[in-house]
């Protein structure tokens, strides 16, 4: 979920709009995120940091700052690559692909509805036929 966050805020384009390693306080700026939750900013790039999607390096701006780059796997994400997957990204993260794991459990015990169907009232392709919207990435 920390993924899809970030690629609905646009991080991996902010940092390749940017040119060169980007500070947390230039990130927060180019977001448009409110200053006082610059905190959490930090928090979610450190998991992502941490998760391979971004890494660290130390740049002197007056002063030297931790600043984020791109990594193999953000490369991937940003919207004007040609085979760009932040769609793909925030397609498999929704709701009705997260809700069914709720429901694995109870499927596994007998219940005869998939967890898919069970969390979202109809079976796969249907949902699929009915909602345009999650249909997007899937060709």
């Amino acid at each position: 979920m920390s993924l899809k966050c970030a690629v609905q805020l646009e991080i991996p384009d902010a940092i390749h709009n940017h040119g060169e390693p980007i500070t947390l306080s230039e990130l927060v700026s180019a977001l448009g995120i409110d200053p006082t939750k610059a905190s959490f900013t930090n928090r979610l790039m450190r998991v992502l940091v941490h998760a391979g999607f971004f890494a660290t390096t130390k740049v002197n701006k007056g002063e030297e700052k931790e600043a984020y780059v791109l990594t193999l796997f953000s490369k991937i994400l940003v919207k004007e690559k040609i085979n760009c997957l932040s769609p793909f990204v925030v397609g498999m993260l929704c709701p009705a692909l997260m809700m069914p794991w709720q429901f694995l459990g109870d499927w596994m015990q007998g219940t005869k509805k998939s967890p898919f169907e069970a969390a979202n009232g109809k079976p796969f392709w249907d949902y699929m036929d009915h909602d345009p919207v999650f249909k997007t990435p899937f060709p």
